[in-house]
């Protein structure tokens, strides 16, 4: 009954899907929320602190990986910046149990390894960054994915290397 459910509030997602924008230096990433969940109104409307005390409210929904997946992004546009990379992995957790990987799954998964690719790049931890920001890219190639990637690289200096790999060694 549980998968069902899953499945159905993934498909209801990938239509109610919603983008953000958040700032990081000069260039503008975008960040993917949950339209339709709990705090969704709250964030698009800029009232950070308040979709985040209705996000953590109910220990009911706090599993939920779109309640997940738009407390990152709310943590990664308040004062909690700290707690952002912690929530974005949870989210990514919750999606990557999922033991059946539709095209829908590794949508939102790569989202939120996007999403997770600007907390870690506010963080300075520019090689986590990169990585999650290739994932996202190979997991799913879309827009938001495919633009945070590419703007990533731009905020590069243009000496540094291009892959995770390079980066590594």
């Amino acid at each position: 009954m549980k998968k069902l459910t899953l499945k159905n509030t993934l498909l209801a997602t990938l239509l109610l899907s919603a983008t953000h924008t958040t700032f990081a230096n000069d260039e503008i990433f975008q960040v993917a929320i949950v339209k339709g969940a709990i705090g969704t109104s709250d964030l698009t409307e800029g009232k950070i602190e308040s979709g985040i005390k209705k996000l953590t409210a109910s220990k009911k929904n706090q599993d939920f990986y779109a309640n997940k997946m738009n407390l990152c992004v709310a943590y990664l546009q308040s004062k909690h910046s700290d707690k952002t990379e912690t929530v974005c992995t949870e989210a990514i957790t919750s999606l990557e149990s999922v033991e059946h990987k539709s095209k829908k799954v590794k949508y939102l998964t790569a989202l939120n390894y996007s999403n997770r690719g600007v907390a870690r790049y506010r963080k300075n931890q520019i090689t986590a960054a990169l990585k999650d920001f290739e994932f996202a890219v190979e997991m799913d190639k879309n827009p938001i994915t495919s633009g945070n990637l590419q703007k990533f690289k731009r905020l590069l200096p243009t000496q540094q290397v291009e892959s995770t790999s390079e980066l590594s060694d």
